[in-house]
């Protein structure tokens, strides 16, 4: 070829790629429109074009732009790693396997959620989703195409619903007046301690029943709110005498369940003897004499929740008999 009709070529190529270039520039526009006609009311930041061979990556600006960048803040060309390099390292290796995975064909589609840090170091979560559109004879990856949202409100709203979700759920496990667990989460968790102790993940355990010596006649002295004073008082000691890690429940009326996981009898007789002693010392807003009395039993192998929780009531029964206001263990 001669030098003419090379430099003709070279003109010819030149111009083409311009070409090329101005209809690129031009779809990005129309994608960008349409992006944001179509999807800007759930958090979508547009669509995004890798060539892979040449490692560029063509995207709406918003995607940039939700990080704090603006477009004079961007390289001329922006690879895959502008955004990689950028992920929550708790993040990375995930995202990347996911991305591996889909460009050997293991899976469709590439498709992640992750968090990302902004220019200003603060964190947006994105959900993103595309897939392989070019592959060569051979099957490598030559292009992909995906779109990405900015998901960062809602996986905010989200942690602030399991939040209240699972206050709520602990809530709804315990009675009102005293804060410890009602009734029938008090027994669930009995029998499940006991199923652990069966299985011999724990050593033993140990329960007691406490019950407020006559609160009838308290309430009928001084009336149903003096009642509920006197378990308000009763629930405190327990709940100041116990570890964080025993469960105490109330059973009816002025009785209480209190759940003593690998603690032996003689230890449990102690701590009934120490919430009694709190109690004692409580000043009620009436003139009354509160006392308790408390039955103790340990755990024998192969018990059933029914037979340690009647071993403990038949002894607190034999405290009621013999005077009351004591802590009795078989």
């Amino acid at each position: 070829m001669s030098d003419e009709n090379q430099e003709r070529e070279i003109r010819r190529l030149r111009n083409e790629l311009e070409a090329v270039k101005r209809l690129n520039k031009e779809l990005l526009n129309l994608q960008e429109q349409q992006d944001s006609l179509e999807f800007s009311w759930i958090g979508n930041l547009g669509h995004w074009f890798w060539d892979f061979k040449e490692n560029k990556v063509s995207f709406n600006p918003k995607k940039a732009e939700a990080l704090g960048f603006k477009k004079e803040d961007l390289p001329e060309f922006v690879d895959f790693q502008f955004f990689t390099n950028r992920l929550h390292p708790e993040d990375y290796e995930h995202v990347m396997k996911v991305m591996k995975d889909h460009l050997s064909g293991k899976i469709p589609v590439w498709e992640v959620k992750y968090r990302i840090q902004a220019k200003d170091g603060s964190y947006k979560t994105y959900y993103d989703r595309g897939t392989v559109t070019q592959r060569s004879i051979s099957g490598e990856p030559l292009f992909l195409s995906g779109i990405v949202f900015d998901i960062t409100n809602y996986e905010a709203e989200k942690a602030e619903l399991e939040k209240a979700n699972k206050e709520w759920a602990q809530l709804s496990k315990l009675d009102k007046l005293t804060g410890l667990f009602n009734r029938t989460n008090i027994l669930v968790k009995l029998g499940q301690i006991l199923s652990e102790v069966n299985k011999h993940s724990r050593q033993t355990v140990s329960l007691i029943i406490l019950d407020i010596d006559n609160l009838e006649h308290q309430n009928a002295l001084f009336g149903p709110l003096f009642g509920d004073e006197v378990i308000k008082a009763a629930a405190k000691a327990i709940k100041d005498t116990l570890n964080p890690d025993f469960p105490a429940g109330t059973f009816e009326g002025g009785k209480f369940l209190i759940i003593l996981p690998d603690v032996k009898k003689n230890e449990a007789k102690k701590i009934a003897e120490t919430i009694h002693g709190k109690l004692k010392s409580h000043k009620f807003s009436e003139p009354a004499e509160v006392t308790i009395s408390s039955g103790v039993a340990e755990y024998r192998e192969n018990e059933t929740v029914s037979q340690i929780f009647n071993r403990a009531d038949r002894l607190l029964s034999k405290v009621k008999e013999n005077g009351k206001n004591d802590v009795s263990s078989d």
